[in-house]
């Protein structure tokens, strides 16, 4: 039998005491992240979440095996938040980010039919050509998600309604919770409308994602801010193989989601702990400007350092090679480029040969 099927449907239970201690670790990382917020300018604060609704937008899609442009994504943001530069933004990134902006600076506002529809009008602006899904309007028929080649396929869940009144039914119960539960401890409310929503599956596409908003929806409520200081979808993503083991898991269960409950919550500890290291890349980033206040960069330069100062990538340092397919740039002209920055001290190179990489001083 399917969640779903059981008789105390759409009641979900879990128990308090396994899932308290999950709670305490979540509270303690999370916690700290506005203080941290309060301690910074308000330019500073929108580009701390800028750099959270970077990771969140690209990791959601990518759960769902889309791969968003990083610059379409940037930008997109960058118009929506007035900081930093706006070039080239694509419809459909930019109606994602919409959605997300939407959905975390309208908590205040019960969240209704209409809306949601509304949002997955806006997730999907383009026309689907390869596929005939309903745009903007629940799903009016059966839906299961399966794996494996044709005649071979494996069942991995199979959603409730199979036709929209059945579906507008269950999105009403949902809504009527989600709505009447705001005061329900805000780190638990959104696992569980994570999964409600996700289990009714009430679209034809977007609904992991949908569901993911919905919970930074509910995060962002219980945290009384309009900021999002931590991304659940980057983390999640990294998570990806356990995250689909445990929906399954749990939606062939009796209602009782205390390992999703639970795992959700650790899933936001590693969230708040990459937060954390959002902020150090932004005193880090401010710091560094600061610094070289002075110097003067070429386009390519500049390219080069604002991914290594707003992100995690090239720990390790980029190398030469890398540094061409990043700026689009022939190897004579990133040697140069690449030296002019070691002359500057703002790179250190590390190696010898054509293992050299170069590290941010």
């Amino acid at each position: 039998m399917w969640v779903w099927q059981q008789t105390n449907w759409p009641q979900l239970s879990y128990d308090a005491a396994s899932v308290l201690p999950h709670l305490e670790r979540c509270v303690q990382q999370i916690a700290p992240l506005k203080v941290l917020a309060n301690s910074l300018a308000l330019e500073q604060r929108l580009d701390w979440e800028s750099a959270v609704l970077l990771d969140e937008t690209l990791a959601t899609a990518q759960i769902e095996g889309e791969y968003l442009d990083r610059d379409s994504v940037r930008s997109s943001i960058a118009n929506k938040l007035g900081v930093g530069e706006v070039s080239r933004i694509d419809r459909s990134t930019d109606g994602l980010v919409e959605v997300l902006m939407q959905a975390i600076r309208r908590v205040k506002q019960p969240l209704t039919h209409q809306q949601l529809k509304a949002w997955h009008q806006m997730m999907f602006p383009v026309p689907q050509i390869l596929e005939n899904i309903t745009i903007g309007d629940y799903r009016n028929n059966s839906v299961s998600v399966q794996s494996g080649r044709y005649g071979k396929e494996k069942i991995h869940f199979i959603a409730p309604g199979d036709v929209r009144a059945e579906v507008e039914c269950e999105m009403t119960d949902f809504l009527t919770w989600l709505n009447a539960n705001t005061q329900a401890e805000g780190y638990i409310r959104a696992a569980i409308a994570k999964f409600h929503f996700v289990t009714i599956h009430p679209f034809d596409d977007g609904n992991g994602r949908l569901s993911r908003i919905i919970a930074e929806r509910c995060l962002a409520e219980f945290e009384g801010t309009d900021l999002r200081l931590y991304s659940l979808s980057h983390a999640i993503e990294r998570n990806r193989s356990d995250y689909y083991d445990l929906l399954e898991q749990c939606q062939r269960g009796n209602g009782d989601i205390t390992e999703w409950i639970n795992w959700f919550l650790d899933v936001l500890t590693e969230a708040g702990q990459d937060a954390q290291g959002h902020f150090q890349r932004l005193m880090k980033r401010t710091y560094f400007w600061q610094n070289h206040q002075d110097a003067t960069f070429n386009e390519r330069q500049l390219k080069l350092l604002k991914r290594l100062l707003e992100t995690g990538d090239f720990e390790d340092g980029i190398s030469r090679k890398k540094y061409c397919a990043l700026t689009r740039t022939s190897d004579a002209t990133a040697a140069r480029d690449l030296i002019d920055l070691v002359d500057k001290g703002v790179l250190q190179p590390l190696g010898e040969g054509r293992g050299r990489r170069y590290q941010l001083l």
